[in-house]
């Protein structure tokens, strides 16, 4: 990646230190609560007051509301701001970014988002933020299987799958993972799908996330069904050796 920006402005760091004593504004993005809290109690170690952290992790809910209370006794700002968008998003700007935190400290890092990404929405106090998102998780992993078997019903009914799309991408069956998506090879916009499900998200985060959810359901006695099945799907790609593939290969399982 520091390839791709050589003939930028941006530095490499070798140190969480050094990093940390060059910068107004931390972002970290990392892959789960611990990894998370490791890095933060770092950064707060060599931090000064006023300085902003933003974790655009997906981690537990209890994690990040624990490290941003450890930054709040170094007077340090603070938001949880988990993404999604993909990568797709990513390399075009439009990741959805939903925080948690104090409106104030929102609306003085808000010019990032706007840069990174097209929408940023303040769900709440801190903590928010990582909520939303695995509600969002746990609704995105259930519709990839729907989008899957619908497109596996309509290849057994003799439908043409572009014709397919073209209903469902402007029917009420529209969504995201129809429309930008696409887990069938070769329709719609490119996706992981195009390239045997290689890049994208890979299928052990996705179970990762569907695992907070989980956790989530069971700690505030939530009754569901289909999230969990959603999970138990999932389970199986990670053992059957499908971790690393992009976690719309599941419409194929």
């Amino acid at each position: 990646i520091f390839e791709k920006l050589k003939n930028t402005k941006v530095q490499k760091s070798n140190d969480i230190e050094t990093l940390t004593k060059q910068s107004d504004i931390i972002i970290t993005m990392l892959p789960d609560g611990k990894a998370s809290n490791d890095v933060w109690l770092e950064i707060i170690k060599h931090s000064k007051p006023g300085q902003y952290l933003i974790d655009c992790s997906t981690i537990d809910v209890k994690t990040s509301i624990s490290i941003q209370k450890k930054a709040f006794e170094k007077d340090l700002f603070t938001l949880d701001a988990p993404v999604s968008g993909g990568v797709i998003g990513a390399d075009n700007g439009t990741l959805t970014f939903m925080v948690g935190g104090n409106l104030e400290t929102f609306n003085n890092v808000k010019f990032l988002f706007n840069i990174m990404g097209k929408n940023s929405i303040l769900c709440g106090d801190i903590g928010a933020g990582q909520s939303a998102k695995i509600c969002n998780n746990m609704l995105l992993a259930s519709t990839m299987i729907a989008v899957g078997e619908s497109f596996k019903l309509g290849k057994n009914l003799g439908l043409d799958l572009d014709k397919l799309f073209n209903v469902l991408s402007t029917s009420s069956g529209s969504c995201w993972a129809v429309n930008t998506y696409c887990p069938i090879k070769g329709v719609g916009p490119e996706s992981p799908s195009d390239k045997d499900y290689v890049g994208g998200f890979a299928t052990e985060l996705m179970f990762k996330d569907l695992g907070l959810a989980i956790d989530a359901v069971k700690e505030t006695n939530t009754s569901i069904d289909y999230g969990l099945q959603t999970f138990k799907k999932f389970e199986e790609l990670v053992h059957n050796g499908k971790s690393k593939l992009d976690f719309s290969i599941v419409v194929n399982h």
